[in-house]
């Protein structure tokens, strides 16, 4: 995140900071010259990272490879947008600020200068107006979707209030350049530009087009429910699917009012075979989809998406899964046992709430034995997640760890193995499914 955020915000204060006097730079003009000039200030950093937020939205192939994959770029997209809704409330509480201060006497009212326009239509008026509208907005769109009991279908709806709220808010922000006589400034022109960009990215959002190019269509072939609760499903996908490796995810549109959701894809690739997906009933969209998904019917595949690889076969490795993290292992599994067997020693530790839920996937010894996969496997409920000595202990000097599971217990195993254990940062890969 702060690789590209960081110059990006650098740039925008940079370019701001040339057009201000000194009295501003060193804080010792009065309040309103201040006002303005970190009103400006705020309401640019908003906006670019905003444009930065739009163009992650996008979901470029380039950006995806640079962040890491495309549960990394949500990861971004998410604080970036948050960090743009925290500054689009304090640029609007600096414009709102005058009347609550001279109310409790911190500052003295200043004269009012005559207005340049009639009582007629207003540019100026207007543009303030939309962006009140556009500032309302994004901080009651940014808390709802910060709600976790907010349904999926509703999350992605609201959702689309964004890139409107941005369009009010890219007019608001030319409009106001316009009228301090700024858009011909390296300023200027660098947030318009931004404004321009991301005005583009938001139609093609309010479309519905954003990863059209990766989309392709499916039927399902297979749908049932094993011991675990786990849906297992399989899908023909048609000619035109590109491959994936192991590990990566796909969007799958199984319900057009619900959207697309991201699923591990479990089974190796091979032409003219079908892809195999788990669904664990965590929430109601989940729950509800084994009596609704049947056979035969159409599906929509958007990817393959995710840079959680593997890397080198012949690397020695310690995969960590919890639940149905388990689920991008199975793909990796799969394809190590049709080889022979790994050539490096892999650990594979896989710890599930309870009895029920670790049967999936069935025959999973039997798996890891022919792919030469050491098995630690351990119902929590009774015996605890395994500790980070457990796993560390088994971490080698070149060796990696994936892990896929709870986000807390990836945080702290990854602290304690980089700490007790040496692993560098760029050792220990981690996939990133909270996508809001």
């Amino acid at each position: 995140m702060k690789r590209f955020l960081l110059p990006l915000s650098l740039i925008i204060v940079a370019l701001w900071a040339v057009l201000q006097p000194a009295g501003t730079l060193t804080s010792t003009d009065s309040f309103f010259t201040l006002r303005k000039a970190y009103t400006a200030l705020t309401g640019a950093l908003a906006l670019g990272w905003m444009g930065f937020c739009m163009l992650l939205a996008l979901r470029p192939a380039w950006l995806e490879q640079q962040l890491g994959g495309l549960d990394k770029l949500y990861y971004v997209h998410k604080w970036t947008g948050i960090a743009a809704v925290l500054m689009v409330a304090m640029h609007w509480l600096l414009i709102l600020s005058p009347r609550t201060l001279i109310s409790w006497g911190w500052i003295e009212a200043a004269a009012r200068q005559k207005r340049e326009h009639g009582g007629g239509f207003s540019l100026v008026g207007q543009a303030k107006e939309m962006g009140e509208w556009a500032a309302w907005g994004l901080i009651v769109l940014g808390i709802v979707s910060l709600l976790r009991f907010v349904p999926y279908g509703w999350f992605r709806k609201l959702h689309k209030g964004f890139p409107a709220m941005f369009l009010l808010g890219a007019y608001h922000s030319v409009i106001m350049l316009w009228k301090d006589k700024l858009l011909a400034t390296p300023f200027g022109i660098s947030l318009t530009a931004i404004c321009i960009a991301g005005c583009v990215i938001a139609v093609i959002s309010l479309k519905g087009t954003i990863g059209a190019s990766r989309r392709h269509t499916g039927r399902i072939v297979r749908a049932n429910v094993g011991e675990s609760g786990v849906l297992e499903l399989g899908v023909a996908p048609g000619p035109d699917w590109p491959g994936h490796t192991a590990g990566q995810f796909a969007l799958l549109t199984l319900d057009d009012n619900e959207g697309p959701h991201p699923f591990s894809i479990v089974s190796e690739w091979k032409p003219d075979a079908q892809l195999a997906f788990a669904i664990k009933p965590l929430g109601d969209y989940t729950r509800a989809l084994p009596g609704r998904v049947k056979v035969g019917d159409a599906v929509s595949i958007e990817g393959p998406y995710g840079r959680f690889d593997f890397g080198d076969v012949a690397e020695d490795q310690v995969w960590v899964a919890g639940g149905v993290g388990v689920a991008p292992f199975m793909a990796r599994l799969e394809m190590l046992a049709e080889r022979g067997g790994a050539n490096g020693k892999i650990h594979l530790f896989y710890s599930a709430r309870d009895s029920r839920e670790i049967a999936y996937p069935a025959g999973l010894e039997e798996l890891c034995r022919k792919a030469g996969v050491q098995l630690h496997r351990r119902v929590s409920s009774r015996e605890g997640r395994f500790s980070a000595a457990d796993i560390g202990q088994c971490v080698s000097r070149t060796g990696s760890v994936w892990f896929c599971g709870p986000t807390r217990w990836g945080r702290t195993l990854q602290t304690v193995l980089e700490r007790d254990f040496g692993l560098t940062a760029g050792r220990f890969h981690r996939e990133l499914f909270e996508f809001r």
